[in-house]
């Protein structure tokens, strides 16, 4: 059973879902709360030599990561658990696109979220949801919207 309430954080209002158990993946998410995978997002650390990117991704779909490196014209990869502590100040499963640290990074955020009225994404802690506005996440990050092949359906 989750505890919900609302909150003002980094100067959004957003529906917090806490649990007792993990919420470590996009699977986990939609179970517990009962929204279907395509409104759950994922908020993903990439590195590359010199920067930190992110990339918020519907939940059903992935990133091309040979895409976005040509994209970007540089190669990219998932940044190891150390880092994305290092960047996020929380581990992975905890990550959350709303968060002061997430705005150093330079973002991009798949165009199919913008399907949806609201998403639910990591609420900062492993036993956290946020259900965010994206009109709010987007006024709130100014990320890059990509229109592009580089995120793609999942074949799980």
């Amino acid at each position: 059973m989750a505890k919900k309430y609302i909150d003002h954080i980094e100067g959004i209002d957003v529906e917090v879902y806490e649990y007792d158990s993990y919420v470590d993946t996009v699977e986990d998410a939609s179970r517990l709360s009962g929204e279907p995978i395509e409104r759950i997002a994922k908020t993903l650390i990439l590195k590359s030599d010199d920067e930190c990117i992110v990339a918020i991704v519907r939940g059903d779909n992935r990133i091309d990561m040979d895409g976005l490196s040509r994209y970007l014209g540089k190669k990219i990869r998932l940044a190891r658990p150390r880092e994305v502590k290092e960047i996020t100040g929380v581990e992975i499963g905890g990550v959350t696109p709303i968060s002061n640290k997430i705005k150093i990074c330079r973002i991009f955020m798949d165009l199919a979220i913008l399907n949806h009225e609201y998403i639910i994404c990591g609420g900062g802690s492993r036993k956290r949801l946020y259900k965010v506005y994206v009109v709010d996440l987007i006024d709130y990050l100014d990320p890059i919207i990509i229109d592009s092949d580089i995120f793609k359906p999942s074949t799980k």
